[in-house]
């Protein structure tokens, strides 16, 4: 441990904070959760005999947050935040993260916040947590910076929108329920907006969004002998605040159809996603207890995708909680996109008629209530001694349920989540209707 980190660490004992407000919860990990006079939201999870630890600082810096005209803006900053010079660290580049962080690591924009993740040895807590403050507290950026930042998100965008088939279905399903056509996305693809922007613009930006008031910190794993709230406080406490964005990002969707060509496709392949009911709505939990049932029976009805699909069924609550997305399987002369919705309708008619037992309902409730802020399962804190990315899905659910709607909120709809008894198949007319569907067929160019 550097000279400087071991010092950091001596002071920080000295202003140890009680730790009498943490929790020991029934699965014998230990939960604190505070919040900074600077306005960062801190969360920890002491899970005793985990493998490693893992850190991720989150900020409400989304896609929902860009102007119109500077359309992936949230990404390049991203990038910038990620990469560029703070304090006395370099600049760094993506090849340089996977050898200096061997256990993983994570720069994941999306729609409402932007999520930095590091997974690392109890050893090596206090560096990470002090590079992460330095970046909190501002980076350096080079118009060099930029454009290589810029270059970097648009290999990113073409990876997504024209990369593999399964990216591409799964993020341009996506783009039509947003109401975008083949050329809208290519557009989107090509950031033109972002072409002219110098350091001199992106600064400011970063400024605006990339500050402790803006942020959470969450950090997941086996902090025995860690003082972590002391060293937050030393490290994070001293950074200025700033004005939080508002937590307001909406996503308005609306049902399409589409049909593409793509080269070297052999047969036609698809992607169905279907508008989930609004995540406030009192029914929601519902929903995701109704899909969390119906993925696992449709994928083992129409059987493990085949390349170059690399799933039937794809619904992540805390990512992309508006879309779920199937990958139906479909005839090898299909032309039309409600192909798929027939596809999905006719397995639904036999998936809905078949009973679940009441033991299944236990055993998915208590297989995902972790991801909600419920405890562990038996079976996760055993594979936590070993699997460390189980740490990072476990971090970057704190910081984001911290930021997004707040714990109160995560509370109730996980109690919802508890007592919820609506049938698997309650919300099957929802999802077979038209306007909650956004169908996307690729079909090989001829």
């Amino acid at each position: 441990m550097p000279r400087s980190v071991r010092l950091l660490v001596a002071v920080a004992g000295l202003l140890a904070v009680s730790s009498a407000r943490a929790a020991t919860l029934p699965d014998s990990t230990v939960r604190e959760a505070w919040r900074l006079t600077n306005g960062l939201e801190v969360r920890t999870l002491h899970v005793p005999n985990a493998a490693a630890v893992s850190v991720t600082v989150a900020y409400r810096a989304g896609s929902g947050y860009e102007p119109v005209a500077l359309e992936g803006l949230s990404s390049l900053l991203a990038e910038l935040q990620w990469m560029s010079a703070a304090g006395n660290a370099p600049e760094r580049t993506r090849e340089e993260m996977a050898s200096v962080r061997p256990l993983g690591w994570e720069c994941r924009p999306g729609t409402r916040l932007v999520r930095f993740t590091e997974i690392v040895t109890a050893q090596q807590l206090p560096g990470v947590l002090q590079d992460a403050a330095r970046r909190m507290g501002g980076v350096t950026v080079t118009d060099a910076d930029v454009r290589l930042a810029l270059a970097s998100v648009r290999r990113d965008v073409g990876q997504h929108y024209f990369g593999q088939v399964s990216d591409a279905l799964y993020w341009r399903v996506s783009a039509i329920a947003r109401g975008m056509d083949d050329e809208g996305i290519v557009r989107s693809a090509g950031l033109r907006g972002l072409e002219r922007l110098g350091m001199r613009d992106a600064t400011p930006w970063l400024q605006r969004w990339y500050h402790a008031g803006n942020a959470s910190l969450a950090i997941a794993g086996n902090l025995e002998g860690l003082d972590v709230r002391a060293l937050v406080q030393t490290l994070f406490g001293p950074l200025a605040g700033g004005v939080a964005l508002p937590d307001t990002v909406e996503v308005r969707l609306n049902g399409a159809r589409r049909t593409s060509s793509w080269k070297g496709l052999r047969e036609p392949v698809g992607a169905l996603a279907v508008t989930s009911p609004a995540l406030a709505d009192t029914l929601q939990p519902g929903f995701y207890l109704g899909m969390l049932i119906t993925g696992p029976a449709l994928i083992r009805a129409w059987g493990p995708a085949a390349v170059p699909l690399t799933s039937r069924f794809q619904y992540s609550l805390l990512d992309d909680p508006e879309l779920v997305r199937f990958y139906p399987p479909v005839r090898p002369d299909a032309t039309d996109p409600d192909a798929l919705a027939g596809a999905l309708y006719e397995q639904l008619m036999v998936v809905g008629g078949q009973n679940v037992l009441g033991s299944l309902l236990t055993r998915v409730k208590r297989s995902v209530r972790w991801l909600l802020g419920g405890e562990l399962a038996p079976e996760l804190r055993e594979r936590l001694r070993t699997d460390v990315s189980g740490l990072g899905t476990l971090s970057s659910g704190m910081a984001t349920r911290a930021l997004w709607r707040g714990d109160p909120f995560w509370a109730a709809y996980l109690a919802r989540f508890d007592a919820t008894t609506l049938g698997h198949n309650y919300f099957y007319e929802w999802i077979t209707t038209p306007e909650h569907q956004s169908r996307l067929l690729l079909l090989p160019a001829h």
